[in-house]
């Protein structure tokens, strides 16, 4: 029958037309796949060439794909290269995680942007006002509360004199500082500028936060990252406190001269900087912060002040601009870590660059190798 025949050709050339285009898309994404492996050898391998870098962990989140590379070796002359599993020190990026609890709270209820802080407090805090104006909950987690940088205060001081051995005097001090310390401090400082009309970068912004969670919660910071985060996105390693068998995959962490520094000594709350995760869980970090309807992470990415150049979400750096549109971008520095976290929800991507080492021109060089991991991934999929 010639219907019959006509049917089955047509039949035939459209399996064979489909079968063609699938292989043209397999073939395409294959190819922006290598492209993107590629990219990141090209640029690890620039990176190391310094010779104060030896170990370097890039992860990549892009439209539903994972690209994880780890080069070099942890501790020189060991041959330890990291892996997976490694576990880094992350340092500030810590902060985003906080920021994700507070936006949960205030969706929960439990806290409002416009609180005022004392109010979660138990004790006299009068001194937390200026001219009739109190710091409120949005003024911690946009670092406008007009707080010191570091408590205990004479941390402070201690960068009027950057040398190597900074770590060391740093970590002597706050090994010895308590929660307890750290609230009867908070009694005493003074508050010199209306909270919310300055941006002033604070870690003991993010530790009192972690604080007042704690308190409105009946849970400890520890806890609530778990619950809230990182059961929900597998995060199986991301903790403030490691388990004594976990100690062996913690990166040691190298200084300026490439001497081993001390870790931090996190005997505060562990929101500013006291975080530690691994390749693989940051992947799923990055894919929990581009889930576009995900109340909370929408929540948290809300900006709460903007002036100038600066514009904070929920402890969230956020950028705009005509190429990318809105993006989040945070650094993680400490004695020997440095790293980036960049969401980029327009390409759905992410972006992790983690070293175990740490001096004053650390953080430019993975930031310019960030960049340019951007752009060629852009062009990748172009």
């Amino acid at each position: 029958n010639e219907n019959i025949m006509k049917s089955i050709i047509l039949l035939l050339i459209g399996i064979f037309t489909f079968s063609c285009n699938d292989s043209e898309s397999n073939l395409a994404t294959k190819k922006a796949d290598d492209s993107i492996q590629k990219t990141i050898d090209q640029n690890a391998k620039a990176l190391l060439s310094d010779q104060k870098i030896s170990a370097l962990s890039i992860s990549v989140y892009k439209n539903g794909k994972t690209y994880m590379r780890h080069f070099g070796e942890l501790d020189k002359g060991k041959g330890n290269p990291p892996n997976d599993s490694t576990i880094y020190e992350i340092a500030s990026v810590s902060k985003s995680f906080v920021g994700t609890l507070v936006a949960q709270a205030v969706l929960d209820k439990k806290l409002n942007l416009e609180d005022d802080i004392r109010t979660h407090l138990k004790g006299d805090f009068s001194n937390l006002e200026f001219q009739g104006y109190p710091i409120t909950i949005k003024h911690l987690i946009t670092h406008t509360a007009g707080f010191p940088r570091f408590f205990p205060t004479s941390v402070n001081d201690l960068f009027n004199n950057i040398d190597e051995n900074l770590p060391f005097r740093i970590y002597d001090i706050e090994k010895e500082y308590s929660r307890e310390e750290f609230l009867n401090d908070l009694q005493h400082i003074s508050i010199d500028v209306i909270p919310g009309t300055s941006y002033r970068y604070s870690n003991a912004d993010v530790e009192l936060i972690a604080h007042i969670l704690e308190n409105v919660y009946s849970l400890s910071f520890e806890q609530l990252l778990q619950k809230y985060i990182c059961k929900e996105s597998h995060m199986t390693n991301t903790k403030v406190h490691l388990a004594s068998k976990e100690l062996d995959r913690l990166a040691n962490g190298y200084g300026e001269a490439n001497n081993k520094v001390p870790h931090f000594a996190n005997t505060l709350w562990g929101a500013g900087s006291g975080i530690k995760s691994t390749p693989s869980d940051l992947i799923n970090y990055m894919k929990l912060q581009l889930e576009k309807d995900n109340e909370v992470i929408n929540e948290s990415h809300r900006i709460l002040y903007a002036e100038d150049d600066i514009h904070m979400g929920y402890l969230w750096p956020i950028f705009n601009d005509a190429e990318d549109g809105v993006y989040y971008n945070i650094h993680g520095g400490a004695f020997g870590t440095q790293n980036f976290l960049k969401i980029l929800p327009k390409y759905n991507l992410g972006i992790s660059i983690i070293t175990n080492q740490s001096g004053p021109e650390t953080q430019g060089k993975l930031l310019s190798t960030l960049n340019n991991l951007l752009l060629e991934i852009k062009r990748s999929h172009d």
